[in-house]
């Protein structure tokens, strides 16, 4: 990103040229400062913008080493009191999600879009553990064609109309 050079005199400091008619852009002065300062205002969604940014690498940052410990450290296998009630949770939210959709687009709202993609995003995450927490023989061969054929072919075509949707509301 350019930087700006602070302006010589205070006349200079009145908007010309490109970012003239950009408030995110505009220089800030704020009362008994003689010269505004550089860059976007605070609150302004390029403001929010880079502070999602970095906050999305420190997260990303931080969860591929924490991954790395974690195969490292954790058994292979262990007993889990609330099996069924994870598994109906995850399933409960597939189906919010999917309904929710399906109200958006019953009112034609691009929203859908997002209820969409957090479905198919919801969709991976099944497959992914049902393939690797289902019993070696029967169990894993039915998983993976569970997730073959249903699971993934159903969030290619939730994020296809994510992405249809976001692009139709530009």
């Amino acid at each position: 990103m350019p930087t700006r050079a602070l302006p010589l005199d205070p006349p200079a400091c009145r908007q010309t040229g490109d970012d003239a008619g950009n408030p995110d852009e505009q220089a800030v002065t704020t009362p008994g400062q003689a010269y505004p300062s550089p860059g976007p205002r605070p609150g302004s969604p390029a403001v929010l913008l880079r502070r999602a940014r970095l906050v999305a690498l420190a997260v990303g940052g931080f969860l591929l080493p924490w991954c790395a410990l974690l195969g490292a450290t954790l058994p292979s296998t262990t007993r889990v009191q609330n099996w069924s009630l994870a598994w109906v949770g995850l399933d409960a939210a597939e189906g919010a999600a999917a309904l929710a959709t399906a109200v958006l687009l019953a009112r034609a709202d691009v929203r859908a879009g997002l209820t969409a993609a957090a479905g198919g995003a919801l969709l991976l995450a099944d497959a992914w553990f049902d393939v690797c927490t289902s019993a070696p023989g029967l169990d894993h061969a039915l998983a993976a064609a569970e997730a073959i054929f249903v699971e993934l072919p159903l969030a290619g075509a939730a994020f296809w109309l994510a992405v249809a949707l976001t692009r139709g509301s530009r």
